[in-house]
């Protein structure tokens, strides 16, 4: 036998052959990007109504003295001077800008979804056979996710820094916590209390980090499925002439019999 020609084939694993727990694992990040998406767009849209549906990320507040109002009960000690935003001459960023931190993430939240319910009904006899096939797709969409998720984490949290910068301008709240602050400042309602926390700045300022870390776990543990061959192996394929044979003819031999050839 003389060998003509010799090359790789990528050939499918059986099913049964794949370690469940990688498709566990890609579950479970889409599931995490799909409940943080919730969390952030929900959150973010809880703390601009507090300001009357003006967008707060980045911009740059006036600050005027509010009339003298009676304290709550409290035993916190409470700034002489109380200050308050001047809705009107303050400059409040783009609301189409705000609009967009605050959609992408519910947009994503649902890709996520539908691309999670396709990953669930893929295999033998299913809409999409063949399990390897979802793969590279995967990878495309987690990185495509990637660089949605940090574009949106970095601008919401410079948003909220500059926002936090923008409270301390205000000589008597230096120093003062801007989870207490964003309470205090709130637009749709009086406060002159320091003492509760605004808990959609908090979940705003932490939930989109969440976001980016449960894209970069399903994108490393896809990467990892191609890198470590987990779906798919590569066969030599031999094409070999009989010199026995009375007719010259080509024949094809495989080293191994896969159960599907692409």
């Amino acid at each position: 036998m003389t060998v003509l020609l010799s090359y790789h084939q990528i050939v499918e694993k059986e099913p049964s052959q794949v370690n469940p727990r990688w498709k566990t694992c890609t579950v479970v990040s889409l599931l995490a990007i799909v409940s943080s998406c919730v969390v952030v767009s929900f959150s973010l849209h809880g703390l601009i109504a507090e300001y009357k549906h003006n967008c707060l990320l980045e911009a740059h507040l006036k600050f005027i003295p509010k009339p003298n109002l009676p304290p709550e009960n409290t035993t916190e000690p409470q700034p002489t001077i109380q200050y308050g935003i001047d809705e009107y001459w303050s400059n409040w960023s783009s609301g189409a800008y705000c609009e967009t931190l605050k959609n992408m993430p519910l947009f994503q939240g649902i890709c996520c979804t539908i691309w999670l319910a396709i990953f669930l009904m893929h295999g033998p006899g299913g809409i999409l056979p063949q399990p390897w096939r979802i793969v590279f797709p995967s990878l495309i969409f987690f990185l495509g996710c990637l660089a949605t998720s940090l574009a949106t984490a970095s601008f919401i949290t410079r948003g909220l820094n500059q926002l936090c910068a923008e409270f301390q301008k205000v000589e008597s709240m230096r120093g003062l916590d801007c989870g207490r602050l964003v309470v205090y400042f709130a637009l749709s309602k009086e406060s002159t209390s320091l003492v509760q926390v605004d808990k959609n700045f908090f979940l705003t300022l932490i939930f989109p980090w969440v976001w980016f870390g449960a894209t970069c776990l399903g994108f490393f543990v896809i990467l990892l499925r191609i890198i470590l061959m987990v779906d798919f192996q590569l066969l030599r394929v031999v094409i070999s002439k009989h010199g026995d044979r009375k007719f010259k003819g080509w024949s094809r031999y495989f080293l191994a019999l896969p159960s599907r050839v692409l």
